[in-house]
């Protein structure tokens, strides 16, 4: 199969078939004045500076390189190279807090909707990772499994909403448990999990989970959503904007826990961060990840054409040499010895 991958170089032809008429052209007319006054034999003697053939020359080798050139800039191609690619993949699954607490506003806009909006950024930095998504309050289900298909996975994490589990709490085991039962069983490629919550009112069970994690080879990050000093926690009742109360009465108070984020990060070898670093927290994931231990996905096969513009380039390169070469005085000895080889 044959082509031409830049096709449009090629009207470049017309201009220099062009460029060739026209020296044609020129040169029959002033060849036509000189025969008016001496032979064409007597030219070198008349003048001196004069020298018909070596013009000629340079400008079949001038535009016989210009020719080739076009044509390397239009690559062509022939036949087609198959090539298989491995796609390596990191498992990684974004388990989301999405009970009441997090509709604190200690930290803006709200604790859910900012560790929706890292989500969202998280997800747009990904390769060729696959991502799944948990959500959990008082327990956890499966919102999003593993996949590549990453719109489909912001759409799920900008669908999160404390309405969508009617049991309230923070029981981070059953968050942990949940990812754990959904990651492929291959005990060698490293895994990560990345709980996305202010740690409140977590269960007893959470660090036994995390345990257990790190014996399947689950990494562990946890990203804090909220402030030490924490905040109330905003509800709607009878139409009215009010804050959640206790059974006396008073507001509840509500506080990031990072000492026991930082411990449960840490046993599992994972990392903890603050939700207010951002970006920078990606990019340390990122780098963490990159180093794991991947397991192949799949296997994809490409084909491509074979492009062979290097053999019309180079020989245009050869031409222009030659053309600079034949221009120098010095070398006029050696291709005056064999003109047949360029008249």
């Amino acid at each position: 199969m044959f082509r031409f991958e830049h096709a449009h170089f090629l009207f470049g032809l017309v201009i220099i078939l062009g460029l060739a008429g026209l020296y044609y052209v020129l040169r029959r007319q002033r060849n036509s004045v000189l025969n008016q006054f001496a032979s064409s034999g007597l030219w070198s003697s008349l003048i001196p500076s004069l020298d018909d053939k070596l013009n000629k020359r340079r400008i079949i080798l001038w535009l016989s390189a210009l020719a080739l050139i076009v044509i390397a800039l239009s690559n062509p191609q022939w036949g087609i190279r198959k090539e298989k690619i491995e796609i390596k993949s990191t498992d990684i699954y974004v388990a989301l807090d999405i009970s009441n607490s997090m509709a604190c506003t200690d930290i803006k806009p709200n604790r859910l909707e900012r560790a929706k909006l890292w989500t969202e950024s998280f997800l747009r930095s990904l390769a060729d990772d696959r991502v799944g998504m948990v959500f959990f309050a008082g327990h956890a289900f499966l919102q999003s499994p593993l996949t590549t298909d990453y719109g489909s996975s912001t759409m799920f994490a900008r669908s999160a909403d404390p309405t969508l589990i009617t049991t309230q709490g923070t029981n981070i085991s059953d968050a942990i448990t949940t990812c754990m039962d959904n990651f492929p069983k291959n005990e060698e490629a490293q895994k990560v999990i990345l709980l996305l919550t202010d740690g409140e009112d977590h269960d007893d069970q959470a660090m036994e989970a995390a345990n257990k994690a790190k014996q399947q080879n689950i990494a562990i990050y946890t990203i804090g959503v909220g402030t030490a000093e924490g905040g109330l926690i905003p509800v709607r009742a009878q139409g009215m904007e009010d804050y959640k109360r206790d059974e006396s009465g008073k507001p509840i108070q509500t506080k990031l826990n990072p000492t026991f984020l930082t411990q449960l990060a840490e046993s599992t070898q994972g990392k903890y961060y603050s939700i207010t670093q951002g970006d920078a927290i990606i990019e340390s994931i990122k780098a963490d990840v990159a180093n794991m231990t991947k397991q192949r996905v799949a296997e994809r096969a490409y084909s491509d054409y074979e492009s062979y513009f290097p053999y019309f380039l180079f020989p245009a390169i050869i031409l222009l040499v030659l053309e600079y070469l034949i221009s120098i005085k010095w070398m006029e000895k050696y291709f005056n010895r064999n003109p047949q080889t360029l008249g």
